[in-house]
């Protein structure tokens, strides 16, 4: 009777054909057998920023969210164990005194010490089956903490761009300020000698202002944005990091990235698991029906020292429970289905991040190459309507037109240099890893 106990599992195999079973169907370009996997962030090396990798690697150590995160699975572990100690004998030191006087005549003294040795079998698999889905748990509370992980890594990378961006934009601004500046005492010149007017210096005041007012809008963004960073990766929020001109992103995305999506993505790895547990657990509940078998071997000494041994042996079997098995696996039902759905719309929601930053990727490599020839052309345009103006053909509107048309420019194309790194950050999470192979 014994031998058969525990082969009553829930196969791999039938597990890994259920899930498939309920999987979205998904373009074949992103189709690949489930083999499991872990992230990596190789990624980061593509965008040759030495700075970045230490603050990946500082948030990696110091974050609070991932520490969370280790904690989990820890739990997970622990809870593991517990269930498997299930399907282990258990040894316990018993003993009792007993000491009963009612005359001073008639005393009654008993004790005993044992050690009792208690097994239940398992016998139908059960508790092995709640074993497995525990294990299936844990496994996927680590690709959680993987996933969380890698989420960080891309948190810190978007921080530390969008800081260099601010940066940017500042320094710019301020260029602008010392530019109008100048052209604001040229002006005021102009106006007491007779070869001006007041217009043109209200107007080249007004727009001096405005650059003042977006510099100092960006040196708050900037210290925000450098805070948000420090508290990211587990630092004081004191606005010391100082962020860096950004770097345009090189290569291009390669042809049939997504191929083994399923694999890489820890949080569809942490899903899949999920529905592997479920299975395991309704497996384990529908058991419940089944007979149940207690041991217990006990020896020891009473208190005259005579030895003593006692085995006993139960069998349990629920006859009538008021529909609670039922019920119990009626809710293990629904927990699987939950699974399972829940396996679906991470599928489809990685789907849809692939192709929305794989498609956004192209858009902004063109819109940064028109809006380099846009600050090239605007740029000339204001340089030449400049010397115009200062040889007396054309006016400072003239020249405040181009300039500003010139600003625009560079602020949007500083813009999409932010926006390309971001989404290149997006594309990689959203891939579980580098375009190389190798990286991951």
């Amino acid at each position: 009777l014994l031998g058969g106990c525990a082969h009553n599992v829930v196969p791999t195999s039938d597990v890994n054909v259920a899930v498939k079973a309920n999987a979205v169907k998904s373009p074949k370009r992103f189709q690949s057998s489930y083999t499991g996997g872990k992230v990596a962030d190789g990624w980061l090396r593509s965008f040759r920023d030495p700075t970045l990798n230490r603050l990946v690697k500082e948030a990696q150590s110091k974050n609070p969210d991932l520490k969370k995160a280790i904690a989990r699975v820890e739990k997970a572990a622990a809870l593991m164990n517990i269930t498997y100690s299930g399907l282990m004998p258990t040894l316990n030191l018993k003993g009792n005194y007993q000491f009963r006087s009612w005359e001073a005549s008639n005393r009654h003294d008993r004790g005993d010490i044992s050690l009792a040795l208690s097994w239940e079998p398992d016998l139908w698999g059960r508790v092995a089956n709640e074993v497995a889905s525990d294990s299936e748990m844990t496994i996927a509370t680590i690709a959680d903490f993987e996933w969380a992980r890698q989420s960080l890594s891309a948190q810190t990378a978007r921080a530390w761009f969008l800081l260099g961006s601010d940066k940017m934009l500042y320094d710019f601004y301020r260029q602008v300020i010392a530019i109008q500046k100048k052209a604001r005492d040229i002006l005021e010149k102009r106006a007491k000698i007779g070869q001006g007017n007041m217009r043109d210096v209200h107007m080249i005041k007004g727009m001096l202002a405005e650059a003042q007012d977006n510099a100092q809008r960006l040196k708050a963004q900037k210290q925000m944005h450098a805070r948000a960073l420090e508290t990211l990766i587990g630092r004081y929020p004191a606005n010391s990091i100082k962020g860096k001109y950004l770097k345009r992103v090189r290569g291009r995305v390669p042809a049939g990235v997504p191929a083994d999506l399923l694999n890489r993505r820890a949080d569809i790895i942490a899903a899949q698991y999920r529905v592997a547990s479920a299975f395991h657990h309704v497996k384990s509940v529908e058991l419940l029906r089944l007979p149940r078998i207690d041991l217990e071997v006990r020896a020891g000494s009473d208190i005259i020292q005579h030895s003593m041994a006692k085995f006993i042996g139960g069998i349990f079997m629920p006859v009538l429970d008021a529909g609670k098995i039922q019920a119990k696996i009626d809710a293990a039902t629904a927990e699987q289905k939950e699974a399972i759905a829940n396996y679906e719309k991470v599928v489809l929601n990685a789907l849809r991040e692939v192709e929305n930053y794989l498609a956004l990727d192209k858009q902004l490599a063109r819109r940064e190459y028109y809006l380099d020839t846009m600050v090239k052309e605007y740029k000339s345009a204001y340089d030449m309507t400049y010397k115009n103006y200062k040889i007396g053909q054309g006016t400072i509107l003239d020249v405040l037109s181009a300039q500003s048309k010139w600003i625009n420019a560079r602020i949007l194309r500083t813009q999409v240099l932010r926006d390309r790194l971001i989404n290149r950050v997006n594309l990689h999470l959203a891939l579980g890893g580098s375009f190389d192979k190798k990286r991951r």
